[in-house]
């Protein structure tokens, strides 16, 4: 039996034969200070799951937190997932502790002098576009989700690192293939972690002032086209890229129409995205 303490906050799962899922998770994790001892050496922090490995899979218990969400009925079939269902707990987790952060559904990354944030539903590239700005040496805030401080419309980093579905696009210019490869922390089952320099990802906790807000829309062939758009029509992308419901509606609203009248909007059409993420360097930087 392994005991992971993450020491930003305190909380531990157990781990019965799982050694992989041990291995893989500092990869993953930035900035939550893990560490692993046996239960005896790790006695003083309780843990709040226990997850072992079974001859069919894997099989989390809740001792005193929820997952995620459902574990699937039938059970997980590889380490990564195990892994990614680890780094969804977390961040719930990390939410319920903090109530006093929004959390946003996107990419973000510092370009220039501040966060530029890509509020977008699944299979926007939103992913791709992360490694690719890390690629080009702009720090990493978000590739999946992105806290919201209450005051000076500040993004806070929940510091996870960039998660890709594999195969990779058959479209990456062969530059960012090999960047790639050569940053990949762990990759298994349809899903490949990257690990960007220690100065292309922020850890957990680290904020920054949010100065743009860029929804996504990919299209099959030609340049990126970015066009301004109104407050409102930003402000509903916010609203249904927020996570958090267990605020008063009300205050809600109010926080994230002053983020969207603070920030410049615009949505940026694409179709390459290494192009896309010149072009956002060359605008923003």
């Amino acid at each position: 039996m392994q005991r992971v303490v993450f020491g930003a906050t305190g909380w531990a799962i157990d781990f019965k034969g799982c050694e992989d899922v041990v291995a893989a998770l500092p990869l993953v994790f930035k900035g939550w200070n893990l560490k692993t001892g046996t239960p005896a050496e790790m006695r003083v922090f309780k843990p709040r799951a226990r997850i072992t490995r079974q001859s069919n899979g894997w099989n989390w218990e809740e001792l005193g937190a929820p997952k995620a969400r459902d574990w699937d009925p039938i059970p997980p079939r590889s380490a990564m997932r195990v892994v990614t269902d680890v780094h969804d707990a977390a961040i719930y987790w990390y939410l319920d502790d903090n109530p006093h952060l929004l959390c946003l559904h996107g990419g973000a990354a510092r370009i220039g002098s501040g966060l530029v944030c890509f509020p977008a539903r699944g299979r926007a590239g939103k992913s791709t576009l992360m490694a690719h700005l890390a690629a080009l040496g702009h720090q990493v805030f978000a590739d999946d989700v992105l806290g919201l401080e209450p005051k000076g419309n500040r993004g806070l980093a929940l510091g996870f690192m960039p998660r890709l579905r594999t195969p990779l696009p058959a479209n990456l210019a062969p530059e960012i293939r090999d960047y790639i490869a050569g940053h990949t922390a762990f990759e298994q089952a349809g899903w490949l972690y990257l690990k960007p320099g220690a100065r292309q990802i922020a850890g957990l906790g680290v904020t920054a002032k949010i100065k743009a807000l860029v929804t996504l829309e990919r299209f099959d062939e030609g340049p990126s086209v970015m066009a301004p758009v109104n407050e409102s029509t930003i402000l509903k992308n916010l609203i249904a890229e927020n996570i958090i419901r267990q605020l008063p509606m009300v205050e809600i609203f109010d926080r994230l129409h002053r983020l969207a009248a603070a920030s410049q909007r615009f949505h940026l059409r694409y179709s390459d995205p290494l192009e896309a993420a010149r072009f956002l360097s060359r605008t923003f930087a």
